[in-house]
């Protein structure tokens, strides 16, 4: 994961571009592939990040399709206690 600047991080994980946001010390935005997602607790998602990125290969191995990666992400958003004045 590359650090850009204090609030942007980005890394690429089987193809698919990965950008989170920081919108302050505890949520962020994420987006892959320039589409936004949605916000997600910031330590949350980089720690999960950074466990893809450390498991990249086993990964390319077991996931067959894109959607498994975005199914796997999207599951860290919604089960986030989001409250409607961050959006």
């Amino acid at each position: 994961m590359i650090r850009l600047g204090n609030d942007t991080f980005v890394s690429y994980i089987l193809g698919k571009r990965i950008k989170v946001i920081a919108t302050d010390q505890l949520m962020a935005s994420l987006y892959i592939n320039d589409e936004y997602k949605g916000k997600c607790e910031l330590s949350l998602i980089l720690n999960k990040i950074n466990s893809f990125e450390m498991k990249e290969q086993d990964i390319k191995g077991m996931v067959r399709d894109e959607h498994k990666l975005y199914s796997e992400l999207s599951e860290i958003i919604k089960t986030q206690k989001i409250s409607p004045q961050l959006e």
